[in-house]
């Protein structure tokens, strides 16, 4: 995790590197990183009696040497009852198999302590720009591209009205958890016909408006609110959003002492 926030208006890129499709189907090779905040208990075998042989930390890479679809289902938990068998840098043992826990591929860390966020996974082949309001992530490469926004004010209301203009919403869940805080997460979907339109976003960053848009919404202590939103037209665009938020680390005490989750069972 950088310990060094990024000075406002930088920008960062790091190498391309390939990573698993978030559409494929349960993982036997390759890498995995984890996303959980207080680091994920690698057992000696596929299951939560087995003695366990080491822990692997948040934004630590992994390498999968196999699945076992047996086990579960895990307590508060809707993914279903699997493992993965891993590799670490010292250990050898097998973790939880839930999509929150870990994720496909190699990612990037980084913090922004201006912005009170002590870190957050990004995939590699994507690049990041930091200004004073907002920070934006989006590919590397390519045309049409889904942006990533963390935006943060020190009220919801001072965020600005949620949603987009044009944007009917399709779903809503205000139990969304993200490191310990609960929030409101909201899909929306453009009206038929609409096509890709660059603009503004409140922060002042430059975005394509996609198919589809999710935004998420909290309020983490009385004088901090943070917003994180999507531009997004795929399945494995949303699974960007998806990880970032499970992997965000804010520097409050939910966050710092999240709840026990069946990753730190002994």
């Amino acid at each position: 995790m950088a310990t060094n926030p990024p000075v406002a208006g930088s920008t960062g890129t790091v190498t391309a590197t390939p990573g698993a499709s978030g559409s494929a189907g349960p993982q036997t090779t390759g890498e995995r990183t984890v996303l959980v905040q207080e680091g994920l208990r690698i057992h000696s075998s596929a299951s939560l009696s087995a003695a366990v042989e080491g822990t692997a930390a948040w934004g630590v890479t992994v390498t999968v040497l196999g699945y076992n679809a047996s086990g579960g289902p895990w307590p508060d938990s809707s993914a279903p009852g699997a493992w993965y068998q891993v590799e670490g840098s010292t250990v050898t043992g097998w973790v939880i198999a839930d999509p929150t826990y870990t994720a496909p591929g190699v990612l990037n860390s980084i913090g922004f302590q201006d912005k009170q966020i002590d870190g957050a996974l990004y995939p590699t082949d994507w690049t990041y720009s930091d200004s004073s309001g907002e920070v934006v992530f989006e590919p590397q490469t390519g045309t049409d591209l889904p942006t990533l926004v963390i935006r943060e004010a020190t009220t919801l209301s001072a965020l600005g009205p949620a949603g987009l203009t044009g944007y009917p919403s399709v779903s809503s869940d205000s139990e969304v958890v993200a490191c310990g805080y609960t929030g409101t997460l909201v899909k929306y979907a453009a009206g038929t016909g609409a096509s890709p339109q660059p603009t503004t976003d409140p922060g002042g960053g430059s975005v394509t408006r996609l198919a589809d848009f999710v935004q998420f919404r909290a309020t983490l202590s009385p004088s901090y609110a943070i917003d994180i939103e999507m531009n997004y037209s795929t399945a494995d665009d949303y699974t960007v959003f998806e990880n970032l938020l499970d992997s965000i680390l804010y520097p409050f005490p939910d966050c710092e002492a999240a709840t026990p989750t069946p990753n730190a069972a002994t």
